[in-house]
């Protein structure tokens, strides 16, 4: 009998336990957030220059990009080397880039401001990008002029050919 007991015991102990956690509930709460519309674009196609084989830097001037931005926080556009200029065939040989915004004309009511000006790569102590940017605060377009600079440097280790860099632009809310 007192085992027949303790087994009751044990059981309503355990019905009890498994009652009180079948009670138990929790939730979680699942949002997402659709950005409004936003573009950039480069106006414009892939530009080229023949170096003049002079100590003076060469200036690609006023490469246009056009942002636009539906966001009621507005948007911040950044403009990104992809790496310093680089030897077309033989990467060993590099040179620096800067970027330079030179102007913004914008709806006016967006705020359209300066950020981050200029930028300039240095490749020679591992820093490969130049970031430049600028932001808004509240919708509206914008057309943005940039000059893009490739740094000579030494003429004595500039080897001949091709030398590339890309430039990307994105938008994102603020």
């Amino acid at each position: 009998m007192r085992n027949f007991v303790k087994t009751m015991i044990v059981s309503a102990m355990l019905l009890l336990w498994l009652t009180t956690s079948a009670a138990a509930q929790d939730n979680v709460r699942y949002r997402v957030h659709i950005a409004p519309h936003m573009e950039i674009r480069a106006l414009g196609q892939a530009r080229s220059a023949t170096h003049p084989m002079t100590a003076a830097n060469l200036t690609f001037n006023n490469q246009q990009w056009h942002a636009v931005t539906l966001s009621g926080t507005g948007s911040t556009v950044r403009f990104t080397t992809d790496h310093a200029f680089r030897h077309a065939t033989d990467f060993s040989y590099k040179r620096d880039a800067r970027l330079q915004l030179t102007r913004i004309v914008g709806t006016s009511s967006a705020r359209w401001q300066f950020d981050t000006v200029t930028d300039t790569t240095n490749y020679a102590a591992g820093d490969e990008t130049a970031t430049v940017q600028i932001s808004s605060r509240g919708p509206g377009v914008a057309n943005i002029s940039m000059n893009v600079i490739f740094m000579t440097g030494s003429l004595a280790s500039l080897k001949g050919g091709q030398y590339d860099m890309t430039v990307v632009g994105t938008i994102s809310e603020n």
